[in-house]
């Protein structure tokens, strides 16, 4: 199958030209002057949308049975950046699987009629109220949570939340909810537990990535499912029999001395009672997740960023596998070297390959002195 050129009527007559690789079952629409990386087509952040535009669009599989969509099958999921509302109304009559919205203003969005599996709704500094979302299956809030005022509904949907910051601020609407995933990273900073406490209700939990009092757990005793996935430091994890009803437990990608504790207490509660699931794998030393979340070429300019990563991530490798201070010291001076044939490393960018250096420290298995490891950053760099 080959790429597929449109002309779509979507801010106007004819009003966008796009190329549609096969295969492709989403469609993104970017802001001009404020979304970031690639979008198959761009508007302006208070445009209006044509969204019955998209009625004439089909999968292979909506073309052959046009009777069953006769406002169009095709994309399944949308990603749009802009202020424009009217997705909701269109979706009363095209249910839409999947759209994550983008906000750029102050509004209040009424899910009433909408018919939206998985909504997504970011904001940064503007205020969003949220109305009648009964219909909304799975609900993703980010950007900044405290922005978003959620109405009370008789059916909540389930709750995804991505936080900027390191708490959850209160939700009142959603005090009932019963099941939430947490999604952070390995890399930012530690998400605190004790911010779900406000959820009494809560049977099911999923959390990713770096977290924080993790003892507040025990305090939701209804708990029955357990999700933590890439978690790089479990410290005062409760014990699994902390929780009577628990009968699903899954630890993915955690760290590894706490994560031989959690597969020791799954073993004995296997004995104990049915589980519906459990299981502890992947378990990872604290600085793997350094070298793969940490490595701190974030702010560089991309394709500078991705060769630095290289070179980090092959010296690291080589680190792991020495045996003696030669061995790590050539492996060293062979990530310095690469460094040094980057063009245009500031003083900034010096400052992140020191502290590339201090993590690689980390993996060495040689006792070797930071003093060490700080002189041949300095007698090795040209930068």
């Amino acid at each position: 199958m080959s790429n597929m050129e449109y002309v779509i009527s979507l801010t106007g007559k004819d009003s966008h030209k796009v190329v549609i690789p096969a295969g492709q079952g989403t469609f993104s629409i970017g802001t001009k002057g404020i979304s970031e990386g690639e979008y198959d087509v761009w508007v302006e952040q208070d445009s209006r949308i044509n969204w019955d535009a998209f009625n004439e669009f089909y999968t292979g599989y909506g073309r052959e049975h046009k009777e069953k969509y006769p406002y169009g099958n095709w994309p399944r999921w949308f990603y749009y950046s802009g202020n424009d509302t009217g997705f909701i109304e269109w979706s009363a009559k095209r249910r839409i699987e999947e759209f994550h919205w983008a906000i750029h203003t102050d509004l209040t969005a009424d899910f009433a009629d909408a018919e939206i599996g998985r909504l997504g709704l970011h904001t940064e500094e503007n205020t969003v109220q949220i109305v009648n979302c009964e219909k909304i299956v799975h609900l993703t809030l980010s950007g900044r949570l405290e922005n978003f005022d959620l109405k009370p509904c008789e059916k909540l949907p389930y709750m995804v939340f991505c936080p900027e910051s390191s708490q959850l601020p209160v939700f009142p609407a959603l005090v009932q909810i019963t099941a939430l995933d947490i999604y952070n990273t390995p890399a930012k900073a530690a998400f605190d537990c004790e911010s779900l406490l406000q959820f009494k209700d809560l049977k099911a939990i999923s959390l990713h990535g770096n977290l924080t009092n993790l003892s507040a757990l025990a305090q939701l005793r209804h708990l029955e499912s357990i999700a933590l996935r890439y978690v790089p430091d479990l410290e005062g994890m409760p014990q699994l029999h902390s929780w009577d009803g628990l009968t699903y437990f899954i630890g993915y990608n955690i760290e590894e001395t706490a994560g031989k504790t959690l597969r020791t207490e799954v073993r004995q509660l296997k004995k104990e009672k049915s589980m519906e699931h459990a299981s502890v794998s992947k378990l990872r030393k604290r600085v793997w997740f350094v070298t793969e979340y940490g490595m701190p070429f974030s702010e560089w300019e991309e394709k500078t960023a991705k060769k630095a990563a290289r070179a980090y991530k092959s010296c690291f490798n080589q680190i792991k596998k020495s045996q003696t201070e030669e061995e790590v010291h050539k492996a060293v001076i062979e990530f310095i070297g690469r460094i040094n044939r980057l063009d245009g490393i500031e003083t900034t960018e010096r400052e992140d390959v020191y502290t590339a250096i201090m993590q690689l420290k980390e993996g060495a298995i040689a006792d070797i002195p930071p003093e060490k490891w700080e002189q041949w950053f300095d007698e090795v760099r040209e930068f």
